[in-house]
């Protein structure tokens, strides 16, 4: 893997890490340049790979804070989570880590890598590197998501920084035309080149995965119809696609399903017996040592040190004498409401850093839910309801009818609490409320995150350091 790890001082600059002077003390991790070293199908696996490694190191702790802690999903947990209840408490400030968008800017440096050089790898099969390429368009087409979800306006790179210049520098670029012009770009490119026969895992993308993304984008876009067909498309395999209907299975399909699983060396068999889950961050530690533990129980469990607990306000959203999904979700331990959605038992602390639990960025409950919200946008409100009935049913519940609801507002209201009682911990609640308007009606009795600007996040302070060319969001301009 050292191999094909270049020099990315250009990403480190852009993210803002360092100095100019740290920038030139950096030695390359390999002497080859990456123009020499995309020679082989080894190579460009490889390449691939390392996309997923810098999304995972992304997304392992801000799957939670750009995802879920804003939300009404959590409230503060232990007292030495200082930084975790800071952004529950919508105290954000410009030197928290979950601002700095280093991460992501390396999802997509590498995204950009495998997407100048794969077409030069002369690969024994076509179909193969097409995958492959599919593969990076629709990683860049996410992580560029994530990017304009949490700051809003980013820079714009769809080529490479493989050397410093001053091209690094540059100004932030207008959400909706990264939205429209690169994201979904993006999308169908991935879509056009994904192998959709031998392309079978999910812990990389697959066709489903770029179709997940893609019907996202939509919903932030309100084209409600796109993202209607585009999640219908996702019906055509049930052999891969499918909804779990028994709850015992729901539960498994958290507590051991997530767990545990190998690395990716055959991604023409499908390792998970579920087929709920479309796309997922995973963890080995085996592979990557002690960054290879994802946060799943040393976070959410323990009274000395856990970083958030279910809030009373999502507790109150189930039925709790009905509901299925409440005692499998949370319970009450050591003096908090633990999310034990992910665990089987009780869990010691020895355990924390031992946790290999796979985040889901995707299931097909998830996209079930957001085609009813789309159909429900299009006055299609009984097929909005008979995509949330098999939903409830697994949790034992009844569905009202089209007639229990008066307007479109309640009914999306409806499956909107409906995805909140069914995707917790799972990183869509806040997107959700910022996504429908929905932020400032209830965050603001929460934790008075209801101004203008203020469901962004803002830009960490060495970005803006770095790079004179970068405005802070307004919100956070001054102090407050």
């Amino acid at each position: 893997m050292k191999k094909i790890q270049y020099i990315l001082a250009a990403v480190v600059l852009v993210s803002g890490l360092g100095s100019c002077s740290s920038f030139l003390d950096e030695q390359p991790v390999s002497e080859i340049p990456a123009n020499q070293m995309w020679t082989s199908s080894r190579d460009a696996k490889a390449g691939v790979s390392q996309i997923y490694s810098y999304f995972r190191t992304a997304m392992r702790e801000n799957y939670f804070y750009w995802g879920e802690f804003r939300s009404d999903d959590f409230e503060p947990g232990a007292s030495t989570a200082a930084d975790q209840q800071r952004v529950i408490d919508n105290q954000i400030t410009t030197d928290l880590n979950c601002t700095k968008w280093t991460a992501i800017y390396q999802v997509i440096n590498q995204a950009n890598l495998c997407i100048k050089y794969l077409p030069q790898v002369d690969m024994p099969s076509v179909t193969d590197r097409n995958d492959l390429m599919g593969q990076a368009y629709a990683m860049r087409a996410l992580a560029y998501f994530y990017a304009v979800r949490v700051w809003g306006d980013v820079p714009l790179f769809t080529d490479p920084n493989e050397a410093y210049s001053d091209a690094i520098y540059r100004e932030r670029t207008d959400r909706d035309y990264i939205l429209r012009e690169v994201i979904l770009s993006d999308l169908q490119q991935a879509e056009a080149l994904l192998d959709r026969t031998g392309n079978k895992e999910r812990k990389r993308i697959s066709i489903y995965g770029a179709w997940a993304i893609m019907a996202d984008v939509y919903m932030w876009l309100g084209e409600y119809s796109l993202a209607d067909q585009t999640i219908e498309k996702m019906k055509d395999n049930p052999t891969f696609m499918a909804f779990e209907p028994s709850i015992d299975t729901w539960k498994k399909m958290f507590a051991e399903e997530l767990n545990n699983k190998a690395s990716d060396n055959t991604p023409e068999n499908d390792e998970y017996s579920t087929k709920e889950f479309i796309f997922v961050v995973h963890f080995n530690m085996d592979e990557v040592g002690s960054n290879g533990y994802s946060y799943m129980y040393q976070w959410f469990t323990g009274s000395g040190n856990r970083a958030a607990v279910v809030s009373e306000v999502l507790r109150n959203k189930y039925d709790q004498a009905k509901d299925l999904r409440f005692p499998i979700v949370t319970k009450n331990y050591q003096s908090g409401w633990e999310l034990r959605k992910y665990i089987s038992g009780d869990i010691s602390s020895t355990l924390n850093k031992t946790c290999e639990v796979a985040y889901p960025i995707y299931r097909y409950t998830d996209m079930l839910l957001l085609q009813a919200e789309a159909q429900a946008r299009q006055s299609k409100w009984e097929e909005a309801l008979d995509l949330v009935k098999p939903i409830r049913t697994r949790a034992g519940l009844e569905t009202p009818t089209a007639d229990d609801f008066t307007t479109e507002d309640e009914l999306v209201d409806f499956i909107l609490d409906e995805r909140q009682r069914e995707l917790v911990g799972e990183g869509r609640r806040w997107f959700d409320l910022v996504r429908t308007g929905r932020w400032k009606s209830v965050m603001g009795p929460i934790n008075g995150c209801q101004d203008d600007g203020n469901e962004l996040f803002p830009i960490h302070y060495s970005h803006l350091d770095q790079n004179k060319k970068l405005v802070q969001n307004s919100y956070y301009a001054t102090s407050k």
